[in-house]
Parts: structure tokens; sequence; C-alpha cells
């Protein structure tokens, strides 16, 4: 295990950290059940959706622990698909603003970031901040942080399980759009007349 591996794992480590603490801080700190991925009564739909997604980042997850923690192992088993050290640190660069921009994006959200969509409560909509520049920033971060892992790895399955991540990412996207509009109405439209989906489109 290089410091490549160790530099990536940590900032997988970070990510899970920060996700797993902003549950916990919601559920203890503002008694909200932030985690409703897959759950709750929502169209048929949007729960496979959020499910697919859920078994996709999973996997992602654990391809990318064992391609740092067992590279030998990687190697041998995993199809590669060429890698340089170069190559390698530009996916970490990019992992890295990922993790940023996801732990920045559920920071801004405070009590109305949620896992999944939530017909349950009502939230606030939240325009300020980094998503004065992204209606989904934080999904922005999780697609380059697996983006970033398939760059530093380069086996085929973290790129296939890597795309399906961000396949599912953006069929989320679309059903908490529905959402949102079905709440905010025209507050919502207004903010997606002047904010991009995801950064510059």
């Amino acid at each position: 295990m290089g410091l490549i591996e160790i530099v990536s794992f940590t900032l997988l480590c970070i990510f899970g950290i920060s996700y797993m603490g902003k549950l916990i801080i919601l559920s203890k700190k503002n008694n909200i059940k932030a985690n409703v991925f897959g759950k709750g009564t929502k169209s048929k739909e949007s729960l496979i959706i959020e499910r697919f997604l859920k078994a996709m980042t999973f996997a992602g997850i654990g391809i990318w622990t064992i391609s740092a923690l067992f590279p030998s192992f990687t190697e041998k088993w995993f199809v590669g698909l060429g890698k340089g050290f170069t190559v390698s640190i530009i996916g970490v660069v990019i992992t890295l603003i990922g993790v940023s921009l996801f732990i920045l994006a559920m920071v801004f959200m405070k009590t109305s970031w949620r896992a999944g969509i939530d017909k349950s409560t009502r939230t606030s909509l939240i325009t300020s901040g980094l998503y004065r520049f992204s209606r989904n920033p934080a999904f922005v971060g999780m697609d380059l942080m697996f983006i970033g892992a398939a760059i530093t790895y380069a086996n085929l399955i973290i790129v296939i399980v890597g795309l399906l991540v961000v396949v599912g990412i953006h069929l989320q996207i679309l059903q908490e759009e529905n959402h949102m509009e079905e709440v905010f109405k025209k507050e919502y439209n207004e903010y997606v007349n002047k904010t991009p989906r995801y950064l510059l489109f």
C-alpha cells in the first residue's frame, strides 16, 4: 500500500465519517431521521432508483477499499486499464475536490440535508453558499469522488461501477427535482432558471 493508496483511502474514510456524522448530528441534536434512502412512502420509481444508487455506491466503496488496501490483489484479478503515477495523482486530486464539495454541501444544507427524498417532513429550499453555483453540489462531489477513484486505480471494475454510480446519481437528481417542484413550486422554478443542475450545465 503506497502513498497514493493511503491518501485515497483516507479521503474515502473522511467521506464516510462526515456522512455518518451528519446523520448522527441531525438525529441526536435535531431529532431528524435524515436517512430516508430507499425508504418511506414514495413512488415505486423513486424507491427503485434510490435502492439502485445505494447498491452501486456500496459496491463502489467496496471496490475502492479493495483497490486501496490490496493493490497486489487487484492488479492480479482486476483488468487493469493502464495507469501512471501522474494520472493517479490527478485522480487523488479530483477525489479530494469531490470529498470537499460533498462535506461543504452538507454544511450549507444545515438541517435540510437528507439522504434520499423525504416525503414526511418539509425542509427549507437552500439557495445560498455552494447552492448559488449548483443545485446539487453534494451529488457533484460524489460524482467527482468516484471519477477520481476510477482514475486513481484504473481497473475495469471500478470504472464500470463508478459510471453506474454517476448514472444512478443523475436519475436520483431527476427524481429529487420533481419532488422539489411539487413542494416549492414557483420558488423552485425560479431557482432552476438561474442555477445550473451541476456546475456549468
